[in-house]
């Protein structure tokens, strides 16, 4: 049995967006290889996975837009190596994305609802494990913390909004609503803002629930945190002008290009070697 793991995002015609999961695989990697974290030797690294972590290949894939590194590519590549195992890490926010469910069906996994994807079947001859997404890892909410203080003045009065993509089909919808209060549950337990919530852009709910959040007496101003891996339309564009004309706090800062979600992906690589 050789293992290999296949990092997969959605993919972006911004070259920026691109290069900034690129290099966030390629650091991960390189911590994983070393089995270094923060100059620290992790003790769960090396002789217990039958072998180096060097032996390990791991390769970053898109769903779309990026020729060239599609799923497909990836497979190919991980396989000409004499990957017999492949992990697969979906590199998305949300349990509710139909991107990842067409995904899993292109590997030959069973639908888990009336949705059915419209990729064409992966060319795979490895045994694929499927990993969850990111949603509440620990790595995540250090960071959204983090983007949250730096934004604040008085958190007693200042009210937050997390806005994510959402779904048009309620069983995804549904899924990314789970995820989504989960993260605000956290958040709410650990920092003392006035009022924490959070809305989909699909369907459009961001613009109501901004102007709610505004007529709240005891809330002066609301910082909007984009829940998202990397800047791009929907963060530079999209909010922006389903907002516009209100008053919010906004940077457009998104997950990455923060240093810890280098530690949560080599975290997910130790993890999935244990398995």
């Amino acid at each position: 049995m050789k293992r290999g793991i296949l990092v997969i995002s959605h993919g972006s015609r911004d070259v920026s967006w691109v290069k900034q999961v690129e290099e966030l695989v390629s650091e991960a990697t390189a911590l994983f290889k070393d089995g270094l974290l923060d100059g620290r030797v992790n003790e769960t690294k090396l002789q217990q996975h039958n072998g180096s972590s060097v032996s390990i290949p791991i390769y970053a894939a898109y769903l779309e837009l990026v020729e060239g590194k599609l799923i497909q590519d990836g497979i190919t590549a991980l396989e000409q190596e004499g990957v017999t195992h492949i992990h697969v890490m979906p590199l998305f926010v949300s349990y509710g994305s139909s991107h990842i469910e067409e995904i899993k069906q292109a590997f030959g996994f069973e639908p888990v609802s009336d949705f059915i994807g419209d990729l064409d079947p992966f060319q795979v001859q490895a045994v694929v494990q499927f990993h969850e997404p990111i949603v509440d890892d620990p790595e995540i909410i250090a960071i959204l913390e983090q983007q949250l203080l730096s934004m604040s003045h008085n958190p007693s009065e200042e009210a937050v909004l997390l806005l994510g993509h959402g779904s048009s089909i309620d069983y995804f919808f549904r899924l990314w609503d789970t995820g989504m209060k989960q993260l605000m549950d956290k958040l709410s337990a650990n920092l003392s803002f006035a009022a924490i919530d959070y809305a989909p852009l699909l369907p459009e709910q961001s613009r109501a629930h901004l102007e709610q959040m505004l007529d709240v007496a005891q809330v002066k101003s609301v910082i909007v945190l984009p829940i998202f891996i990397s800047a791009g339309y929907f963060t530079r564009t999209v909010i922006p002008s389903r907002l516009s004309g209100l008053d919010y706090v906004y940077t457009g800062e998104t997950l990455l290009p923060h240093r810890e979600m280098t530690k949560l992906l080599y975290r997910r690589f130790i993890s999935m070697c244990n398995v």
